[in-house]
C-alpha cells in the first residue's frame, strides 16, 4: 500500500511539474537548467567510468600474462536458478565443471548448487546428466508451492544449503570461460573492502539482429556508468548475472528478498544503505542470450523497471535518510532522477496537447529538452562504454548513436511500469524471459 502511495505521488508531482514548465516561462527555464546540469553529470560519470573500464581491462590483460603467485581464494558457493531451461542448461553447467578454481590440492575451491525451480521440462534430467561425473555440482528441485515464484525466492531457498564464504549468482543461460572465477576473486582483490561485486555482462548472440547488437551497446554503456558511479564513491549495482555477494553480510542485510522482481538491485540498495558498496570487475565476463523478438524485451524490461521503481521506492528514503557519506546519497539521487524524467517527459506531452484548446499556447521545447538531455546523456554513455573497449572511428559513432536510440525505450516503459504499481495489481513473481538459442534438451 505504501509503494501504491508513492507511486501515485510521483505521478501527481511529474503531472503538476509539467504543467508548470509548460506554462510558466521560468518553470521551463529552470528545469532546461536543470537538464543541462544532469547532462554534465553524465558526461562525467562517462569519462570517469570509461577510464576505470580501460584500466581494469589492462590490469586483467597483464594479470593474466603473469604466473598466479597467490593461494587459492575464497570458497565460492554459485547458484544456478533453473526453470524450463533444459535447452541451454547443460552447456552453462559445462562451463561451470571446467573452472580452473582449485584448491592448493588441485580439488575445485568452488560449489555448484543447481535449483530445478519446478520445471515441466526435461531441465532436471538434462541437470542430473550434466553433474553425473562432477562431484561438486549438487541438483536440487523446488517444488511447486514452496514459495513466490522469483529468482529471489530461489535464491533464499538455496541458502541454507551453501557452504562458501561467497555467493555467487549465474543464469542457466550463461556461458564462461575457465579462468572466470579466478578473474572474479583477482578483481575483488583490488577493491577488497567491496561487499560484492559484479562482473561484466555480454550477449553472446549479438551478431543476430539490430536488437541484440544494440543490447551489446547498452551492457557497455552500463558498465561505464557503473563504473563511473564506483569511480567517485557513489552507489554502484548488482545486475543479477554474474554477482557476488559476501556470504556474511548478505545474511547481516537479511538475505535475499523473496517478493522482489529484481533482486539484484533490491539487495544493491540494501547493501549501500547499510554502508557497504558493490565492486567491479570488467575483466570478467559472462556471455547470455540478449532477447531476440520486441514482445520479449518488453516484458523483460517492464519487469526491470517496475523492480527498480518499486526498490526506489521501498528503500531509497532510508538510504538517503541514513549516515551515508554525501556523496553515495548525491550519486543514489541522481540515479533516482532518472526515472523521474521518463514519466516527466510523458506528462510534459500529455500537458501540451491538452493545452491546444487553451489561448495561451504550451511550450514544447521542455518536452523537446527532456527528450535531447535523455538522448544526449545515454549516447555520452555509449562513447564510454565503447571507447573503454576498444571502438574508435566512424564505429564508435555508430554504435553509440544505436545504442542511444535503443535506450529511448526507457521513455515509454518507465511511465507504463509506474503507473502500474499505482494503480495495477500486485505481481504475482518473475516472468521468464524466452530463450533462443540451445537445444531441446532431449
Amino acid at each position: 500500500m505504501a509503494t501504491r502511495a508513492a507511486a501515485t505521488t510521483v505521478l501527481v508531482v511529474t503531472a503538476l511539474v509539467a504543467w508548470a514548465t509548460i506554462t510558466i516561462p521560468l518553470a521551463a527555464r529552470v528545469l532546461q537548467v536543470s537538464i543541462v546540469a544532469s547532462m554534465l553529470y553524465v558526461a562525467y560519470l562517462s569519462w570517469r567510468g570509461s577510464r576505470a573500464v580501460r584500466r581494469a581491462l589492462d590490469v586483467g590483460r597483464g594479470a593474466d600474462e603473469e604466473p598466479a603467485a597467490e593461494g587459492p581464494g575464497p570458497f565460492v558457493s554459485l547458484v544456478l536458478p533453473a526453470r524450463n531451461e533444459a535447452g541451454v542448461i547443460s552447456v552453462a553447467m559445462q562451463a561451470l565443471i571446467a573452472q580452473r578454481y582449485l584448491t592448493a590440492e588441485g580439488t575445485p575451491n568452488y560449489e555448484v548448487l543447481v535449483v530445478d525451480d519446478a520445471s515441466i521440462d526435461a531441465t532436471q534430467a538434462v541437470a542430473r546428466r550434466a553433474a553425473a561425473d562432477a562431484p561438486q555440482i549438487t541438483v536440487v528441485r523446488r517444488e511447486p508451492g514452496a514459495g513466490p515464484r522469483t529468482k529471489g525466492a530461489v535464491l533464499a531457498y538455496a541458502e541454507p544449503m551453501l557452504r562458501g564464504d561467497v555467493v555467487g549468482v549465474i543464469d542457466a543461460d550463461t556461458v564462461v570461460e575457465p579462468a572466470f572465477l579466478a578473474r572474479v576473486m583477482r578483481a575483488w582483490k583490488r577493491d577488497p573492502e567491496a561487499a560484492a561485486i559484479q562482473v561484466a555482462r555480454r550477449p553472446r548472440n549479438a551478431d543476430r539482429s539490430w536488437l541484440t547488437a544494440a543490447q551489446a551497446e547498452e551492457q557497455l554503456m552500463d558498465m561505464a556508468s557503473q563504473g563511473g558511479r564506483r569511480a567517485i564513491d557513489g552507489t554502484a549495482e548488482l545486475r543479477g548475472n554474474g554477482m557476488f555477494v559476501r556470504r556474511a553480510v548478505l545474511d547481516a542485510v537479511g538475505g535475499w528478498n523473496a517478493r522482489a522482481l529484481t533482486e539484484d538491485l533490491d539487495l544493491s540498495t540494501r547493501l549501500s544503505a547499510a554502508g557497504h558498496h558493490v565492486a567491479l570487475a570488467p575483466d570478467a565476463t559472462v556471455e547470455e542470450e540478449a532477447v531476440e523478438s520486441l514482445s520479449a524485451l518488453w516484458h523483460q524490461r517492464m519487469r526491470w523497471a517496475e523492480g527498480s521503481l518499486r526498490r526506489l521506492l521501498e528503500h531509497g528514503p532510508g538510504l538517503l535518510a541514513g549516515s551515508q557519506p554525501l556523496a553515495r546519497k548525491a550519486d543514489f539521487a541522481a540515479f533516482a532522477a532518472e526515472f523521474v524524467l521518463p514519466p516527466l517527459f510523458a506528462t510534459t506531452i500529455i500537458a501540451s496537447l491538452l493545452t491546444i484548446v487553451l489561448p495561451g499556447p504550451a511550450d514544447w521545447t521542455v518536452p523537446a529538452s527532456l527528450f535531447a538531455g535523455y538522448g544526449m546523456g545515454v549516447f555520452l554513455l555509449a562513447l564510454g562504454g565503447l571507447s573503454a573497449v576498444g571502438v574508435r572511428g566512424p564505429a564508435l559513432v555508430g554504435r553509440a548513436l544505436r545504442g542511444a536510440l535503443f535506450l529511448s525505450h526507457w521513455l515509454v516503459v518507465v511511465p507504463v511500469a509506474l503507473a502500474r504499481i499505482a494503480v495495477g495489481p500486485e505481481p504475482k513473481g518473475f516472468v521468464q524471459t524466452p530463450r533462443f538459442t540451445g537445444d531441446s534438451g532431449s
